[in-house]
């Protein structure tokens, strides 16, 4: 396998191969950055994209790595965000103008948990307006397309995030689920998801 196509692998196979050397971090970033230029123009699943920032936390992982440092689980390996789960810093606009300029000071702790598994942030998922539907079309971006056919729905809420994984343009994505909105895209493109229980993980941000 080329590092071009290191996108194919699963999360865990990444971070296996980051922490053995077989590949860095910023490769892997790399790859994913080259998925999404090819296919998101067409699908619309990602939103605010990290790039210089991702490559940059890459480089410090690897660096990492290349000292002996302990590391985590996920150490150097990319993930997508839904656009209504706070990322510090980027704001997290639930699919509607009158939100870009909320920016959250501190991470969801679902995010920040993944973060401290050193999980790296690569890009925000579209999702419909407030969450509300159980297609994917925001006011503030548009339609997100079903990869496998345009004329069926990708989903909703999480269905850029289903999207985004399904294609290969992130190994792992986090979403939401409150009536449907991870099963419900995973459904519609594919793949599958994880649904905790409730109080098992918190909900906040």
């Amino acid at each position: 396998m080329t590092h071009k196509e290191l996108w194919r692998l699963s999360a865990s196979q990444l971070a296996q191969s980051i922490k053995t050397r077989s590949v860095s971090s910023r490769e892997v970033i790399e790859a994913h950055l080259a998925r999404i230029a090819l296919l998101n123009p067409r699908l619309n699943a990602l939103t605010q994209l990290f790039n210089q920032a991702a490559l940059a936390q890459a480089d410090r992982a690897d660096t990492k790595i290349a000292t002996g440092e302990t590391v985590g689980p996920l150490h150097g390996v990319p993930f997508t965000i839904k656009e209504s789960i706070d990322l510090a810093g980027a704001p997290p606009t639930q699919g509607v103008a009158a939100l870009q300029g909320v920016i959250p000071p501190e991470d969801a702790p679902a995010v920040a948990r993944l973060k401290a598994a050193g999980a790296i942030p690569l890009d925000h998922t579209n999702l419909p307006d407030f969450q509300l539907r159980w297609h994917t079309d925001s006011s503030l971006y548009g339609p997100t397309f079903n990869p496998w056919d345009k004329t069926l729905s990708p989903g909703g809420s999480s269905g850029g995030e289903a999207v985004t994984v399904a294609t290969g343009m992130s190994p792992l994505g986090l979403g939401g689920d409150y009536s449907g909105s991870l099963r419900l895209p995973s459904q519609a493109n594919g793949i599958a998801c994880l649904k905790p229980s409730r109080g098992r993980i918190a909900s906040a941000g």
